[in-house]
């Protein structure tokens, strides 16, 4: 993850929705779960928690997040967001936002979703560009 280039509009796992102040917010291509995001800090510095910002870019980071998760909100119209801040496997500050769209699209109502569901299988190209489209215009002036 930190070698990610951060000027890129597609990193491979993700498009580009929008460069934040410190976070880049990717619409992911991977898993069964349409709009899931993941939101990278950019550094510097490098840091692996959210406590290890300062007071400013931890706002920032937070902004960034918001940000993300109201667009998502807007053009989904999820029954709820889920915001992961992880980092057991890849110690760089990111975040997964997770759209739950209620008890028959959701493979685990009431609980947290299995990672495989977020992580197998394949997004359509077409409509993941869609979505992508839509959600920058709504990103544009967050």
């Amino acid at each position: 993850m930190c070698a990610n280039d951060f000027t890129a509009d597609d990193i491979g796992w993700g498009v580009l929705l929008r460069r934040g102040e410190v976070a880049n917010a990717y619409l992911w291509r991977r898993g069964q779960l349409r709009g899931y995001c993941v939101l990278i800090h950019r550094g510097a510095p490098h840091v692996a928690e959210p406590t290890d910002l300062s007071e400013a870019d931890a706002a920032a980071y937070w902004r960034d997040t918001l940000a993300l998760g109201r667009a998502l909100t807007a053009f989904y119209e999820p029954v709820k967001l889920n915001y992961s801040t992880l980092g057991n496997l890849v110690p760089h500050l990111h975040s997964h936002i997770s759209p739950r769209y209620g008890d028959q699209a959701d493979p685990a109502p009431g609980g947290p979703l299995p990672w495989n569901f977020l992580d197998t299988g394949h997004q359509d190209e077409a409509r993941l560009q869609a979505d992508a489209a839509a959600l920058r215009a709504l990103l544009e002036n967050a």
